[in-house]
């Protein structure tokens, strides 16, 4: 019976059980060793270009395999680390009962403290808003498969050209721009990754966050972020959230599309530097 589930599975494409291992090494043409958990064998998984760029080896993730032809593939590959899961449930469980008890009145007004937060990035590194504190923060909310080229597509471009516009400013180095999927069951860091990229994001500068579904959930109440998913896809608001050093939300400029010099503008107002001429 085992086998004849492989083999479906095999002709399909479908994807078996997760599995959890130690990534011991990433080749050129994406096949990577995984050490699972009982340590006796390693396993030969390919991983996706984004994955590639992702920094896994040595790392503990879960993943799906799927089989297609003489291709075994991980998918859907995301941290498993047991500190790192720890340290995001606790954010979680702290997240979920702050919007409990702030009911109707959840979504943040300027000048509140931006919410508390425990995502991976692109890199697949754990992140947290205690990172990010001490610097000017531009925000938002996307997911990558979004078909309609008014919405995420058009604030990615814009995320871009804010990116190019600070890139041409000594006094931003210090500015962060952040995006949040609402899809984390598809952007994992691997996919976010090859979506950046394909906007020619700078990674330095750009975090793209990806984790838990729950906690999103919440993040996304508490920045008035509202979605609802209609035909197969996720019909959402949009907005841009300028954040000060401080953790304070400073500004908000509703729907996916903003004018990207005059967010430039404001960011380099909250470090101090406004008014530094473009090189």
């Amino acid at each position: 019976m085992n086998r004849v589930l492989f083999l479906f599975l095999a002709v399909v494409g479908l994807s078996a059980a997760p599995e959890t291992g130690k990534v011991i090494s990433v080749a050129a043409d994406g096949w990577a060793k995984i050490a699972h958990a009982d340590g006796s064998t390693n396993f030969l998984r390919r991983f996706s270009e984004g994955d590639r760029k992702v920094g896994w080896v040595g790392r503990t993730v879960r993943y799906d395999v799927v089989s297609e032809g003489a291709e075994t593939q991980a998918r859907g590959i995301v941290s498993a680390e047991a500190e790192e899961v720890r340290q995001v449930a606790e954010v979680t469980d702290s997240l979920r009962r702050e919007t409990a008890d702030k009911g109707r009145m959840v979504s943040r007004m300027p000048n509140e403290l931006m919410p508390n937060m425990a995502l991976w990035d692109q890199s697949g590194r754990l992140v947290m808003k205690k990172d990010f504190l001490g610097h000017p923060i531009a925000l938002n909310f996307i997911f990558t498969s979004c078909r309609s080229a008014r919405m995420c597509p058009a604030s990615s471009a814009c995320m871009k050209q804010l990116g190019d516009a600070l890139a041409k400013l000594p006094g931003a180095a210090e500015v962060r721009l952040l995006t949040i999927t609402f899809d984390p069951e598809t952007d994992t860091p691997g996919v976010l990754r090859a979506y950046a990229d394909g906007y020619g994001i700078d990674h330095a500068r750009h975090s793209f966050l990806t984790g838990d579904a729950g906690q999103i959930k919440d993040l996304m109440r508490h920045y008035g972020i509202q979605t609802l998913r209609d035909d197969g896809t996720i019909v959402h608001n949009a907005a841009l959230i300028v954040i000060s050093p401080e953790g304070r939300i400073a500004y908000r400029s509703e729907g996916p599309s903003f004018d990207a010099e005059d967010i430039a503008a404001r960011l380099l107002k909250l470090s101090g530097t406004a008014g530094t001429k473009t090189r």
